[in-house]
C-alpha cells in the first residue's frame, strides 16, 4: 500500500496492510509518539512548528477514512516497515523530498541515491543528520552530571565507606576508604555520543566528511573527544545497554535527549536494520511544510525578511505602543505576528497544501490582516503544485486596496533520474525568479 501525505484511504485497507502499525499509530499524538517509541521528528523541537504542535497526529480516523498530514519518512518495527512519500512522489522514487533534503540540510542525495532500499535511505539519512543534532545539543555545553568515584586514599572528601575500608585498610596504613559524587563530562551520555563518532569515522559515511561539514561540528566532535578520555571500542554493548535503560528527563538536556535517541538508532541499526530489533517502533519523520518553508528561503529574490515564529525573530507588532495587561501589576505586552516572508511591499505565506483551487478562508483571512498591519501593497501564498507554475492574481481589496495573489511552483513529473529532476526543479526556480522578481521586489 502506497502512503503519501496528506492522503487519505480506507480504514480498512490500511489496518489490513499494516496491522500492526496501525494500533501503535493511528489517533495518536506526536507527542505521544516521541515519548513512547524510539521516533524523531525532524525538525528537532515539535514547538517549531504552528501547523506540526505537539497534539497533531501523524494518521487520524476520519469516519470510515484514515487522513496523513505533512510527514513524510520511515516507520517500522520488527515486523512491518511503512515509508510515507511526499504526494509528489513518482513511482516509489520520491525525487522532490530528495531535493528539498539536499537544498535545506546540505546533504548530498547523489551518494545516498543509487541501489539503495527505502529502510537503507532513511538509516543512512540518521547518519547525515547526526552534526545536526549534535550541535544543537552542544549549544548548552558538554553534557555533565554527577558520578560516584571510590578512593583509598588519606585525603578524606567525601562519605566513609566502612566495610570497604575494614577489606583494604586492615590493618590500618594510612588510607581511608570514601565516596565522593562528582560532576564529570565523562558520563554515559558522552561516551554514546563518542561511540557514535567512531563509528561515523570508521564506516563508509567517512568519506563523505560528515564529521568536517563545518567548523562548528569539527569543534564539538574534538571537545567529546577530550571530554572521554575512557573511551574503549570494546564497551560499546555496555553503554548501548546502559543508555536504553536509562531516561534524560530534566527539560534542560531535552537535546541531549534528542540526541541520545539518535545515537541509539544509529548504532543498533547497523546490525539489524532501522525499523526492527525490538517491541517499539523506529523511525525518523520529517515534517515536508517546514523543508518547504526552509526551500522557498532559498530561492525567493533578496530583500525579504524571513520571520521565524518559533524563536520568535522577525516578528511584527500589531499595535502602535504596547498595551497594559494588569493594572495592578502595570505589566505590558504587545502581540506580534510572523508572515512567512515580507519586504516593503509584498508578503508571501509559503503554504504546502493543495491550492489550484482557491485559497481557504483562513488562509485568505490570515494574509489580508498581514497586509493590513504592514500596509502592503500585496500578500498572497506560495505553494507547491503538479500543475504549470502560475501567479494568479485573487483580487483587489475594498477598502484597505492591496492585491491579493497565489503562486503555484511546478514541481516536476515524468522524470527519469534525480539529475534530472534536480534539472527540471532549477528551470522552475528560474520560473520564480523571472515571473516574481519585479512582483515581488518592486523592482522596475
Amino acid at each position: 500500500m502506497e502512503l503519501t501525505d496528506n492522503g487519505r484511504y480506507s480504514k480498512s485497507k490500511f489496518k489490513k496492510s499494516y496491522s500492526q502499525l496501525a494500533k501503535q499509530l493511528l489517533d495518536h499524538t506526536l507527542k505521544d509518539l516521541v515519548v513512547a517509541e524510539d521516533l524523531l521528528i525532524f525538525p528537532m523541537d515539535l514547538s517549531q512548528r504552528s501547523d506540526l504542535d505537539k497534539s497533531a497526529k501523524i494518521v487520524e480516523s476520519i469516519n470510515n477514512k484514515v487522513q496523513f498530514h505533512n510527514i513524510v519518512g520511515f516507520i517500522g518495527n520488527d515486523k512491518e516497515n511503512m515509508i510515507i512519500r511526499s504526494r509528489f512522489s513518482e513511482n516509489n522514487s520520491d525525487y522532490f523530498f530528495r531535493y528539498l533534503l539536499q537544498r535545506v540540510l546540505n546533504i548530498n542525495i547523489v551518494n545516498l541515491e543509487t541501489g539503495m532500499s527505502s529502510e537503507e535511505f532513511f538509516y543512512q539519512l540518521l547518519v547525515y543528520i547526526f552534526p545536526k543534532y549534535l550541535n544543537s545539543a552542544m549549544q548548552k555545553g558538554i553534557y555533565k552530571e554527577y558520578q560516584k568515584h571510590e578512593y583509598n586514599n588519606s585525603n578524606v572528601k567525601g562519605t566513609l565507606d566502612t566495610a570497604r575500608h575494614i577489606r583494604n585498610n586492615v590493618p590500618f596504613r594510612g588510607n581511608i576508604a570514601y565516596t565522593t559524587r562528582e560532576y564529570t563530562f565523562d558520563n554515559s551520555i558522552t561516551q554514546l555520543i563518542r561511540h557514535t563518532i567512531e563509528f561515523i569515522r570508521s564506516s563508509e559515511f567517512n568519506k563523505q566528511n560528515i564529521l568536517q561539514n563545518s567548523r562548528v561540528t569539527q569543534k564539538n566532535v574534538a571537545m567529546i573527544i577530550e571530554a572521554t578520555p575512557s573511551y574503549r571500542y570494546s564497551d560499546r554493548e555496555k553503554v548501548l545497554l546502559f543508555n536504553k535503560r536509562r531516561v534524560l528527563r530534566h527539560a534542560y538536556y531535552t537535546e541531549y535527549q534528542l540526541l541520545k535517541k539518535l545515537c541509539l538508532m544509529i548504532l543498533t541499526g547497523q546490525k539489524r536494520g532501522i525499523g526492527s530489533g525490538h517491541e517499539k517502533i523506529k523511525g525518523i519523520l520529517f515534517d515536508i511544510s517546514w523543508l518547504w518553508e526552509e526551500y522557498v528561503n532559498l530561492i525567493l529574490p533578496s530583500g525579504f525578511t524571513h520571520t521565524e515564529n518559533r524563536n520568535n525573530n522577525g516578528g511584527v507588532k500589531i499595535y502602535r505602543r504596547n498595551y497594559l495587561i494588569s493594572k495592578t501589576s502595570k505589566k505590558h505586552r504587545n502581540r506580534s505576528i510572523y508572515p512567512d516572508f515580507y519586504n516593503e511591499i509584498t508578503i508571501i505565506d509559503t503554504k504546502y497544501k493543495k491550492l489550484e483551487a482557491s485559497i481557504n478562508r483562513a488562509d485568505l483571512y490570515q494574509i489580508i490582516s498581514y497586509m493590513h498591519i504592514l500596509n502592503s501593497e500585496r500578500a498572497g501564498v506560495f505553494y507547491p503544485t503538479k500543475n504549470k507554475s502560475s501567479l494568479d492574481k485573487i483580487g483587489d481589496l475594498k477598502g484597505l486596496g492591496g492585491t491579493v495573489f497565489k503562486y503555484g511552483m511546478y514541481i516536476p513529473q515524468n522524470t527519469t533520474s534525480f539529475e534530472d529532476f534536480t534539472n527540471k526543479m532549477r528551470h522552475s526556480e528560474q520560473e520564480v525568479l523571472d515571473k516574481l522578481l519585479v512582483e515581488f521586489s518592486g523592482e522596475d
